[in-house]
């Protein structure tokens, strides 16, 4: 029997694991009510469509990111090398967990064309990615430098993704980890 009562943080929560194991456009609502023990009338009571919950989902991904990944560029108590080696350690940690892993850029590629109210949101977490790198880096270079840098190391890491779940190596990802705080050596 199903459950009477889900609080929309775990259906964000169930949506996220869905939509990054088999896709958003695969994913249907059906799916993510019985992932949470609802019926899928009963979905439609938190989210009036999958593309508003879609819509959580990149937002609490990007919240997620900001208060454990990217703070960590503006605190200035740790040294900027420190700095960058935890906020990618941290970022990795999140990238290779196949529930929750990388899900902007996948989804990004996926739906930023297809359904155009994604695309601001998904770029709102690449430029604060983005900034965050920039932030880090301007401790060493200048502001030019250090933004042609930060744009560098995120598509580095998004395509270290790709090669890591192509060739099933998270290895892509330690190198390109190491290669990106070596700029700051």
């Amino acid at each position: 029997m199903a459950k009477q009562k889900v609080d929309e943080a775990t259906i964000i929560k169930e949506s996220l694991k869905l939509f990054r194991q088999t896709s958003y456009h695969t994913t249907s609502m059906a799916d993510i009510a019985k992932a949470c023990g609802l019926q899928k009338g009963s979905l439609y009571h938190y989210f009036s469509s999958k593309e508003e919950l879609m819509m959580k989902v990149i937002m609490s991904v990007h919240n997620f990111f900001k208060e454990e990944v990217f703070t960590l560029a503006y605190d200035e108590s740790i040294a900027p090398l420190v700095r960058l080696d935890q906020m990618f350690s941290r970022a990795t940690s999140i990238f290779v967990n196949k529930e929750t892993g990388e899900m902007l850029g996948n989804v990004g590629v996926e739906t930023a064309l297809v359904i155009p109210e994604f695309q601001p949101v998904i770029q709102e977490f690449f430029q604060d990615f983005f900034n965050a790198v920039k932030k880090v880096y301007t401790s060493k270079y200048s502001d030019i430098v250090a933004n042609e840098l930060a744009e560098r190391a995120v598509a580095e890491i998004e395509g270290s993704l790709l090669l890591a779940r192509i060739f099933n190596d998270n290895n892509f990802l330690k190198n390109t980890h190491k290669r990106l705080v070596a700029r700051l050596e």
